[in-house]
């Protein structure tokens, strides 16, 4: 039967192809995440490439160079911990609740997910551009509750900015104070909601909002 005018012919190895260099740029981030938790900013396109016992020149095939690579790893951690903290919160309905669920799961990562806790204080600096409630989604999700008059205050760039700084404080004591509570991480954003105009009640209700048993998840890499 002749072949339809304009249709090219199906090449059955295509499909393979890039399901095969799917899997490998996949094995490669979870080999790039395992060596930067244990060796944090240090580690060179070498130590990558030892870890997914593969060489450096297929590396080069997938990234670009090194930075690439390390930001890509980190991405893909907060992708995967974005899948699962969206799972969580499927029931929340509460616009601020909403806002602030996200940073309470984040401020325990090192109870959910210990792994990605320590790949992100080993290498906090690049993190922290990638992480959720720091990130420009944050930032977005303040300026949607302001135009929806959820939220109501005036210099929001100067308040999500300091907001955030409380928050990556709160972080950092988690991720390499082994002794710090959750509770007192959660005082430190409801403290910090009172830049955002909530009143101390308000901030206080919704920060004690009942959260759902969180339980270890299996190692990522």
């Amino acid at each position: 039967m002749a072949m339809a005018r304009g249709t090219a012919p199906h090449d059955p190895t295509k499909g393979r192809k890039a399901a095969y260099f799917a899997r490998n740029r996949i094995a490669l981030l979870k080999a790039a995440q395992a060596v930067l938790a244990e060796q944090g900013p240090d580690a060179t396109i070498e130590h990558f490439a030892d870890q997914a016992q593969i060489s450096v020149s297929t590396i080069y095939k997938h990234f670009e160079n090194k930075d690439a690579l390390v930001e890509a790893a980190l991405v893909a951690a907060m992708t995967d911990w974005e899948e699962w903290m969206g799972g969580v919160m499927a029931d929340v309905t509460d616009p601020l609740e909403q806002l602030v669920t996200p940073i309470r799961l984040f401020l325990r990562m090192r109870t959910t997910h210990p792994r990605y806790a320590q790949l992100i204080s080993r290498n906090l600096v690049a993190a922290t551009s990638h992480v959720p409630a720091l990130s420009v989604g944050f930032q977005e999700h303040v300026k949607a509750l302001l135009k929806a008059g959820v939220l109501k205050f005036d210099n929001p760039e100067l308040r999500i900015r300091n907001v955030s700084a409380a928050i990556l404080s709160a972080l950092q004591v988690q991720l390499f104070d082994p002794k710090s509570k959750d509770a007192t991480a959660d005082l430190t954003v409801e403290i910090a909601l009172g830049m955002f105009g909530l009143t101390p009640a308000k901030a206080h209700k919704i920060m004690s909002a009942p959260l759902p048993k969180l339980e270890p998840m299996p190692a990522p890499f």
